[in-house]
């Protein structure tokens, strides 16, 4: 029997069989990469979609306070003395029983860029404006903020806003 001997450059079955596996190996390993990214590229949009509504929330928040300042500014000036008085004795008429301090007497605690800012929000102005204007970061105006409802006794913005009205910070003029 005259036995055939294999061309060299033959490939055998065998080899072509490792051959293709191998290449279906390598499909599926990209197939599995690509499911990766799509997975983490999905992550990603919902990360977005979150960041997104919390920046909404903080926008309605904004707003909201924004709104509670100017009622809070309407009726200060809607009820306002309607004959012109002095300082001292606006301070007296509009001064609650249950100040620790003469305000006039807190204010002068404050430091000049603690009074500047209470002249701006008095004026109705936001965080990120007063950051801007005088350009300092946001969180930089809401620490002074902060250290001024500390120093004054108040507990919130309405409160700061009555506060520079009984002071004469802001104009009543309606």
């Amino acid at each position: 029997m005259n036995k055939v001997d294999p061309d060299p450059g033959e490939i055998s079955p065998k080899t072509r069989i490792e051959q293709a596996e191998a290449r279906t190996e390598q499909a599926e390993t990209r197939t599995e990469q690509a499911r990766t990214r799509t997975e983490q590229a999905e992550t990603r949009t919902e990360q977005a979609e979150t960041r997104t509504e919390q920046a909404r929330t903080r926008t309605e928040q904004a707003e909201s306070h924004s709104e509670q300042v100017e009622t809070v500014l309407e009726r200060v000036l809607l009820h306002r003395p309607r004959s012109p008085q002095p300082l001292p004795a606006l301070l007296q008429s509009t001064s609650s029983g249950d100040d620790a301090a003469d305000p006039a007497s807190l204010l002068a605690t404050l430091t000049g860029r603690q009074r500047e800012i209470l002249q701006l929000i008095a004026e109705g102005k936001n965080t990120k404006s007063i950051g801007v204007r005088l350009q300092i970061s946001p969180k930089t105006v809401e620490y002074h903020r902060m250290k001024l409802m500390e120093a004054l006794n108040v507990h919130d913005v309405p409160g700061l806003v009555r506060l520079a009205v009984r002071l004469g910070m802001i104009p009543m003029d309606t």
